[in-house]
């Protein structure tokens, strides 16, 4: 997926509704609405991007300095929300919150391209995600695979070796969404075994004037490693996490490490962004609760953008800024009340009905009534 990149114990308490962790405290935590509402942001920033990064060196030092963080931060908090995965019901929470919008927007976005486009035919293909619906796919399959791994005696360090080696693997590429699924696992297995004081001792120990230079310098560093640096490494495709080394021009022994240093910049990224993001309830918090309907709607209006090419009349500072202006403008669009209560049959449909009802065991062996004449 080029986004991307970002999301619980359900798709709705990671994106929708979050919770803070378990506590005494019983009030919402607005800080990962917060965080959730600029994240998504950046998602469709980025993704309004994509078009204007191959005549624009600015916009492509953006575009990278964007994907060096948003997606494995979003899918670091779907870990931290996945703690209840557990608990009685969960299974078929994740089914109905997770892999039946997968279906419903998997084929609502190949019917939509096949309009936008004028294809010759639709082509729906569940088993190879389409372009940013991989994220809701893999987020079916970390759910699964949470249950086994936290079993192992070191989940963590599998992860992040598994990370490294799949692409060492030519086939693993978007295929079940298999090559994103194992390199981002890492990041949602953190967040999974993170509790809430450790980001109390983040903000505690970085600075936000600290956290902010960081973020900036993020930029210049971008601007260098695609522009100047004196290898060709092709960073917008080693940031999708999706490509075979070989396939992005790197098929030497030494491949992962570059793997190993990106995973570290994200990881490095993420923890100042989170310095930065304010902590308590903001006009904004409202809105990141319903992040889940931003990612999934608002690639329609990016794939209709995209396939107008209205960005052929204006150019230079003008059209990036429209752009940056627009994207915004639409996170708050698919983040409003009207837009949740319109769309919220395919977002998170009431599927309950196509599971069996659970019968109290109390009664299972209770004797029938016995009526004597």
């Amino acid at each position: 997926m080029e986004c991307h990149n970002q999301l619980g114990g359900s798709a709705k308490k990671i994106m929708s509704n979050p919770k803070p962790d378990i506590s005494k405290n019983k009030e919402r935590d607005y800080f990962f609405d917060n965080v959730k509402f600029l994240l998504i942001t950046l998602v469709v920033i980025g993704h309004a991007y994509r078009p204007l990064i191959g005549d624009s060196s600015l916009m492509k030092t953006l575009y990278l300095a964007i994907y060096t963080f948003h997606m494995p931060l979003f899918i670091l908090l779907a870990g931290y929300f996945a703690k209840s995965f557990h608990k009685d019901g969960q299974n078929k929470k994740v089914i109905a919150t997770i892999l039946i919008p997968y279906f419903i927007f998997e084929i609502l976005y190949s019917v939509y391209d096949h309009l936008i486009y004028r294809t010759d035919q639709i082509d729906i293909s569940i088993l190879e995600p389409y372009w940013l619906m991989w994220f809701l796919f893999s987020l079916f399959l970390w759910r699964l695979i949470l249950p086994y791994f936290v079993n192992l005696k070191y989940p963590l360090a599998t992860a992040f070796v598994l990370a490294i080696l799949i692409g060492y693997v030519d086939d693993a590429d978007r295929y079940l969404s298999l090559s994103r699924t194992v390199a981002f696992f890492p990041f949602f297995l953190l967040g999974y075994y993170l509790q809430r004081h450790h980001f109390d001792q983040l903000f505690q120990r970085v600075k936000r004037w600290v956290a902010w230079i960081g973020l900036a310098a993020v930029i210049p560093l971008m601007y260098w490693m695609d522009f100047l640096a004196p290898i060709d490494t092709s960073w917008r495709r080693w940031l999708y996490f999706v490509f075979p080394y070989e396939d992005v021009g790197h098929s030497e022994w030494y491949a992962g490490l570059i793997r190993v240093g990106l995973i570290i910049l994200a990881l490095v990224v993420s923890a100042l962004f989170l310095v930065v993001v304010p902590r308590g309830k903001t006009f904004f918090s409202e809105w990141g609760a319903r992040s889940i309907y931003v990612y999934l709607l608002h690639g329609f209006f990016i794939r209709a953008y995209s396939g107008l090419d209205w960005y052929d009349h204006i150019s230079g500072i003008a059209l990036y800024t429209s752009v940056t202006v627009t994207s915004v403008l639409l996170a708050v669009f698919l983040s409003s009340k009207w837009v949740m209560a319109v769309t919220h049959p395919l977002v998170q449909p009431k599927v309950h009905w196509i599971f069996r009802e659970k019968r109290d065991p109390r009664h299972l062996n209770k004797p029938k009534n016995v009526v004597s004449s």
